[in-house]
């Protein structure tokens, strides 16, 4: 998806507090903002400094306005989440990317449609088991619809880079990768122990390989229970897309189970039994990977 226009604003001439009308002063504060100001309206989510706000815009549709600092919403994470959208996936389509750029650019603010519903970890502890029961059919449902959906490369829509599930702090995007030896020979460089180490994994990885079905599936990388919105027991939308993009097949259940980022350790239960299993061998070696990236 084509990323929207970006607003721009020329820098002002330089003022003194005090000196100007109360407009210039109001201009002033305006220009001091940080990203976590950037945008005004009814917050109804905020992790870890990402806010999401409602908008009701004139036509009297309700909005999400998902605002972070410049380099904390990927515009490839808005095309994948609108892939999934408009390919039989429960997910927020979305309208637009923008930039707020004052002096310089302050805040990233991705807008897409409100899933109706709240997050399920608010509600799952306190659903009846039969109920319990129904969302994990639906999220198995939801998976199982992804995995129909592939691309010849890992990465993003358009041959994009993805996120770093691995470690998003100081090595924030990989690839994209051509083919599953690409991805691997990547993965092993981040390996620690020497050269036996690598030894032993590589072979681990090639008898991975020759198991592979070569197919590179839309994978969603966070299925927490935050990111999974429900209306009673009913599935409105799979939201929060920042760490998707196709991976090998292996790879959603490897993520959630060997590394999880955030990923509650009461859910994981759950997720190991709506996800398609991997081998112990492949999740306790993306385990090392992200402990790796961790060190740096």
């Amino acid at each position: 998806m084509a990323s929207l226009s970006e607003a721009e604003q020329e820098e002002p001439e330089e003022l003194e507090a005090g000196e100007g009308n109360d407009e210039q002063d109001t201009l002033l504060e305006y220009l001091k903002c940080s990203y976590l100001d950037a945008v005004v309206g009814k917050e109804i989510h905020n992790y870890w400094g990402n806010r999401v706000l409602e908008h009701t815009n004139s036509h009297g549709e309700v909005l999400a306005l998902k605002v972070s600092n410049p380099d904390g919403i990927d515009r490839s994470q808005a095309d994948m989440m609108h892939y999934a959208a408009t390919h039989g996936v429960l997910a927020p389509k979305v309208r637009g990317v923008y930039d707020i750029i004052t002096r310089r650019p302050i805040a990233r603010v991705m807008i897409s449609e409100r899933v109706p519903g709240v997050p399920l970890v608010d509600v799952w502890q306190n659903m009846p088991e039969a109920e319990q029961t129904s969302v994990k059919e639906q999220l198995r449902a939801q998976i199982k619809q992804m995995r129909t959906l592939v691309q010849p490369y890992i990465g993003r829509i358009d041959k994009q880079p993805t996120r770093n599930i691995y470690n998003t702090t100081f090595v924030r995007h990989c690839g994209p990768f051509k083919d599953e030896g690409s991805f691997d020979t990547w993965c092993l460089d981040r390996l620690t122990g020497g050269s036996f180490q690598r030894w032993k994994w590589k072979k681990v990885l090639e008898r991975q390989r020759h198991k592979s079905t070569g197919r590179f599936v839309l994978t969603h990388g966070d299925l927490s229970p935050r990111n999974i919105m429900v209306d009673g027991s009913t599935i409105t939308g799979i939201i929060d897309w920042e760490l998707s993009g196709f991976y090998p097949e292996y790879v959603e259940y490897a993520f959630a189970i060997g590394i999880g980022p955030g990923i509650e350790e009461w859910w994981k239960p759950v997720l190991k039994e709506v996800l398609e299993p991997c081998s112990s061998e492949m999740v306790k070696f993306t385990g090392l990977i992200e402990e790796r990236m961790g060190s740096y």
